[in-house]
């Protein structure tokens, strides 16, 4: 279930979707480390959801560009 972002929260969930981007990084170099049958999968679901994230980390701060201006 997705948040709707309001110019209250935006700060706080790109903070965490930056947070999560950094768990995965750590979480991608351990699976190169650790190698394993399932290594390559496991990066590529991480390298997915980093972007996944790093494209909500663009929306929320165009989100806040477009609205921060008209409400203060």
């Amino acid at each position: 279930m997705e948040t709707k972002i309001t110019k209250g929260n935006a700060k706080s969930a790109m903070r965490d979707d930056k947070a999560h981007i950094d768990y995965l990084k750590r979480d991608v170099l351990d699976d190169q480390k650790a190698g394993g049958k399932y290594k390559d999968m496991n990066q590529t679901a991480d390298e997915k959801h980093i972007s996944k994230l790093a494209g909500d980390i663009k929306h929320d701060a165009s989100f806040l560009s477009k609205h921060w201006g008209n409400n203060r």
